[in-house]
């Protein structure tokens, strides 16, 4: 058994000061199939620890029925994480978030009549112990205390983030994980119970995350649990490739400046939303795509990236300097540095690091003088950081320690009497040895570098970073060699490149005939109900639901349909015509032709992902209130005025509001509406007619409280027969988005639906051969299918995309597994195939929600 304690600076194992370099990957994203090929490339990096959320929903996908088999194997994937010696970071919530549906709570929860989530609420926490009873026995045997590497505990996850306070709550999770036996310590993020060790997640600002973690949290070692090395991204939304290697490399120096001793990159490898399993945040239309690639150092395929490179240079300078690190004496703010400068110096008996700053917009070269009064030449790029090693042991020559006295480029580090330093192209730096008897050894030092010999013992090297990669050799009379290598930054990434020769050509897997069935319903799985029935309500976690009901007009018209209450796009049709796509959330409306006599409409929609971050967790996914005919919508964004006088203004732009003064909007409801609902989004409070503040931020209130926990709030009760007043606090924004108000009238809702799961792959199929290209006449949901043989000698070692282009949105599988949602809005252009899934010969099959020609899909292997 093995021990773990900490002190402020760092974390000790078995008594040994360690650096947390931990790599956040998640088990439940790629097939068991590829856990040995990630964790050996994690491990190759120099990351010593994994880090895992554990989704309860995915293990109990169905109330009491747990799932620890095959891919959602936990206890396999541990024990593959102690073969390779890499310490684990468990998160087992029961909340995640992690951009995964409902943040890892079962669906099912919220068919349960008045659930309260992540709060002290007994029906809640009675299901919560549940799923600890029946994870921690299986967590036990992996603690490090035990025969495992797993040396840390999460409780709950971020759950101060947006200022949510319930201190029983988060002690109550605390307890029920030390009383069933974990003994390693527990961790937070956000969350600050007491007992635990608390994180920061974040990108940058390291030094004012520091100052915090110091001040509130005096005597544990500064770590950070999601260091955010990249972005999720969702459907619609723009490419998140922001975050560029040079950053990643200058925000890691940052906060080994600020003395973090614990890294954890969010995400190391991202993965696949397979299924329906990705979530949705904050925001109408943040829907996670089926790709959780992040933008991480392994692509979603395992392919290394530039921020691979860059975290693996980075860690053998951690390795090489972990004694400074890990315990310094002291850290003192640097003084008398030149303009444009900042410094901090860490430094015990091992040596010393100065972390050199230029806040300027331009490349700084300077020549500084060290300690001894030797010159050094000092490069830093614009807002880059440089660490200045001094002090630091390098190897031995003839029996004697070679000693660093200065080093002003980057290292990978120094062992076996060999070192690696680099800098940027066309640049220099300075090295300066401290070795004894100089007189006895021989110094090869090619041109362009340049040394010095000085009688205290030290060799001073000016380096010169050039295209061509040099060697700087130092020989004893024995022939004993201490070589240091120096290269320029680009060469030195292109010496650690992997050459991946699959993907200097694509080949390409021809598919067979394709064959196209329409929709088939299955009828025997649909209930009847007045109004429609969320996802929950109709005991379904994902997927498609269908949504009929007939009405009676006196007329052919045109007339405005409201959906009081829709959580995901759908698609509309009226007498089997296609209408059009709902796209708004919370409540939206649709313009129908209405035909005389008897209509059929139809609301078709795909659950895009339940809420995995905000107060509101539990929204009714799909359908929830019975659309009305005859309907208005009134945009709310304009037309206000500051208390009722001068000018008007929009909301997007909202004017500086002094102390409390509000804006008003006078609305005049001539045609005797009684049913109201607002939907808003970024919105502090809203009155209407001096009614009681409407919060439509997310929060944790119920539907029917009206306080709007989705950004939805109903109104009714609030709304007059003609003349109107809503009163916006404005007081701190900058303008919103979206504030609309839809109306209607109770009398014209439309009642009696049938609601029917959707999309289902074991439904019965009329196939035909698709014998030619066809020109889709209309539009209707139907299925695609067709075959493919890999023809490789070991399709393991593969990666397969498919491409669906030509395609409007929906799912698909292949030889029954299924790859998630696709939706041809981008930013996602491709789709992983996990190898292990394949045969020599397969299936793909596609259900699109338009029906359109499936002859531009491709799979390519990578």
């Amino acid at each position: 058994m093995a021990s773990i304690h900490f002190d402020k600076n760092s974390w000790m194992i078995d008594g040994n000061r360690v650096f947390i370099k931990s790599a956040a990957v998640h088990y439940f994203r790629l097939p068991r199939a590829e856990w040995d090929e990630l964790l050996d490339k994690v491990k190759k990096a120099g990351c010593n620890c994994i880090e895992t959320y554990i989704p309860w929903n995915w293990h109990e996908e169905t109330e009491g029925v747990w799932d620890f088999a095959n891919d959602k194997d936990l206890e396999a994937f541990l024990k593959k994480c102690e073969q390779r010696n890499l310490y684990v970071i468990l998160r087992p919530g029961p909340y995640i978030c992690a951009e995964w549906d409902f943040g890892g709570l079962p669906w099912w929860l919220s068919s349960k009549e008045n659930m309260k989530y992540r709060c002290y609420h007994e029906p809640f926490l009675h299901y919560v112990d549940r799923y600890f009873d029946e994870l921690v026995p299986r967590i036990l045997p992996h603690l490090i205390t035990n025969t495992g590497t797993v040396i840390m505990v999460q409780v709950e996850n971020e759950f101060q983030a947006l200022g949510k306070p319930d201190k029983k709550y988060m002690e109550y999770l605390r307890d029920g994980l030390i009383t069933r036996g974990i003994n390693v310590p527990l961790v937070t993020c956000y969350g600050g119970v007491e007992g635990a060790v608390e994180f920061r997640n974040f990108w940058s600002h390291a030094s004012e995350h520091a100052k915090i973690l110091d001040e509130r949290f005096g005597g544990q070692p500064k770590g950070v649990l999601e260091f955010w090395i990249g972005w999720f991204e969702q459907w619609g939304g723009s490419k998140a490739n922001q975050k560029t290697a040079s950053m990643l490399e200058k925000a890691l120096f940052e906060l080994l400046m600020e003395g973090f001793t614990a890294i954890n990159y969010y995400m190391f490898f991202g993965g696949t939303n397979f299924d329906h399993w990705g979530g949705r945040t904050i925001g109408e239309h943040t829907f996670m795509i089926t790709s959780y690639d992040y933008d991480a150092p392994l692509t979603e395929y395992l392919q290394e990236t530039p921020k691979y490179k860059v975290i693996k240079r980075v860690h053998s300078f951690i390795d090489w300097v972990e004694p400074i690190l890990t315990n310094p004496s002291t850290m003192d703010v640097c003084s008398h540095l030149p303009d444009g400068f900042q410094g901090k110096t860490l430094q015990n008996k091992a040596g010393s690091i100065t972390f050199l700053a230029n806040l300027k917009s331009e490349r700084a070269i300077q020549k500084l003088y060290s300690d001894d009064r030797h010159q050094l030449i000092i490069t830093v790029e614009p807002d880059g950081i440089l660490p200045i090693v001094k002090n630091m042991k390098a190897g031995k020559i003839a029996g004697k320690t070679v000693k660093i006295s200065a080093l002003t480029a980057y290292s990978t580090g120094f062992s076996n009497n060999s070192g690696i330093v680099y800098h940027e192209t066309g640049q220099q730096s300075s090295l300066v040895l401290q070795v004894k008897d100089l007189d006895e050894l021989t110094i090869s030092c090619p041109f362009p570098q340049r040394y010095e010999k000085h009688s205290n013992g030290e060799l001073h090297f000016t380096l010169f970073h050039g295209s061509k990669p040099q060697v700087i050799s130092i020989n004893d009379r024995k022939n004993e060699c201490f070589e240091i290598l120096v290269y320029d930054r680009e060469s030195m990434e292109k010496n650690n490149e992997i050459i991946n020769s699959k993907a200097e050509k694509q080949i390409e897997f021809p598919l067979s005939d394709w064959y196209r069935a329409p929709e088939n319903p299955d009828f025997s799985l649909s209930k009847k109900s007045v109004k429609p029935l969320d996802f929950s309500s109709f005991g379904q976690w994902s997927g498609y639901l269908s949504y009929t009901a007939q009405f009676e007009s006196a007329e052919s018209c045109q007339k405005v349909l409201i959906l009081p209450r829709i959580e995901d796009p759908a698609r509309v049709f009226l007498n089997n015509e296609y209408i059009g796509l709902v796209n708004d959330l919370g409540a939206a409306s649709i313009e129908l032709p209405i035909e005389k006599g008897k209509n059929s409409i139809r609301l078709l929609v795909q659950n895009m992902g339940r809420y995995n971050f905000t107060q509101a967790l539990g929204e009714p996914k799909g359908v929830s209130e019975s659309p009305s005919l005859d309907g208005q919508v009134v945009d709310l964004l304009d037309n206000w005025k500051v208390e009722g006088i001068g000018k008007t203004h929009s909301l997007r732009n909202i004017p500086d509001i002094e102390g409390r003064i509000s804006l008003l909007l006078e609305f005049v409801n001539d045609q005797s509406f009684d049913k109201a609902i607002i939907v808003g989004e970024g919105l502090h409070r809203i009155r209407v007619n001096n009614g009681a503040p409407l919060m439509l931020a997310t929060n944790e209130t119920a539907w029917n409280r009206f306080d709007a926990p989705y950004g939805v709030a109903e109104v009714s009760h609030l709304l007059n027969d003609g003349f109107n007043e809503f009163e916006f606090d404005g007081q701190g924004l900058k303008g919103i988005s979206k504030l609309k108000l839809y109306l209607y009238k109770e009398a014209n809702q439309i009642e009696n639906w049938t609601i029917q799961s959707a999309a289902l792959l074991n439904e019965p199929k009329d196939w035909q051969k698709i014998d030619h290209i066809f020109t889709k006449d209309k539009v209707e949901p139907c299925w695609y299918k067709t075959a493919f043989s890999t023809s490789l000698q070991s399709i393991d070692a593969v990666k397969v995309k498919i491409r669906l282009d030509g395609l409007s949105k929906g799912t698909f599988w292949v030889n029954d597994f299924c790859l998630g949602r696709y939706w041809q809005i981008g930013p996602q252009e491709e789709y992983k195939i996990p190898a292990s899934i394949l045969k020599q010969e397969n299936e793909l099959i596609i259900y699109d929600e338009e029906g359109c020609s499936p002859e531009q899909v491709k799979i390519e292997v990578i």
